[in-house]
């Protein structure tokens, strides 16, 4: 199985201090694989800021152990990512304009599943998610959002968006730690469920879009 690996869940595992439950998940899981730009997003822009250096070091450091690997780009990964902008971008409208949904980092992910038929997206951020899995739902929250019904939804530019990316599934941060937990990949400090509660708050509140009720839900059926 292949994983593609969007920046998010990098940072989360990363600022809650677990990369070093990546090796385990890779060995049960499969490959994991980021994206250039994603390794961008990361490592090289943030290991020249002070405030984020420790992270892009911490993320380096499971780069130069082999855990991910690095996609090399190529004329058609970048075909398909524009192509991908351009039908995620130009999807939902309201009032006459288009909602820009996606950037290049998330688009380029996606276009990489396409490419190598990669079964899931790690990826914590929402929209990116339910554009994936639940476009309708994703729909009434723009409706909320901008506090409108008329919100328009190119079906034909989903049907074809989907065409590229195939039948892939996300998942978070959180899936992949409660992996880790039922699979006894964590230190025992972690098993008690007070601290998977707490593990699994840390994450929501890094940027991992869960709520509270799931991890209720998680949480009660370990």
């Amino acid at each position: 199985m292949k994983i593609v690996f969007d920046s998010g869940v990098l940072i989360s595992f990363s600022e809650t201090c677990f990369l070093s439950l990546f090796k385990g998940l890779r060995d049960n899981l499969g490959e994991f694989i980021i994206t250039k730009n994603v390794k961008y997003e990361v490592i090289d822009r943030p290991k020249n800021v002070m405030r984020f250096k420790l992270s892009s070091i911490r993320i380096d450091e499971q780069l130069m152990g082999g855990i991910f690997t690095v996609a090399q780009g190529s004329k058609e990964l970048d075909k398909v990512t524009k192509k991908i902008i351009e039908l995620t971008n130009n999807m939902f409208y309201v009032r006459g304009k288009p909602i820009k949904i996606i950037q290049i980092g998330e688009a380029e992910s996606l276009a990489l599943i396409g490419l190598t038929e990669a079964s899931y997206l790690a990826v914590d951020e929402r929209t990116t998610r339910m554009l994936i899995e639940e476009p309708y739902a994703l729909l009434s929250i723009f409706k909320r959002k901008y506090n409108t019904g008329n919100i328009n939804f190119d079906k034909n530019k989903y049907l074809k968006f989907k065409e590229i990316i195939g039948n892939v599934q996300s998942v978070r941060s959180v899936d992949l730690f409660s992996y880790a937990y039922k699979n006894n990949l964590i230190t025992d400090v972690y098993k008690d469920k007070d601290a998977l509660k707490a593990v699994l708050y840390a994450l929501k509140f890094k940027g991992c879009a869960v709520s509270f009720e799931e991890i209720n839900q998680y949480v009660s059926e370990m």
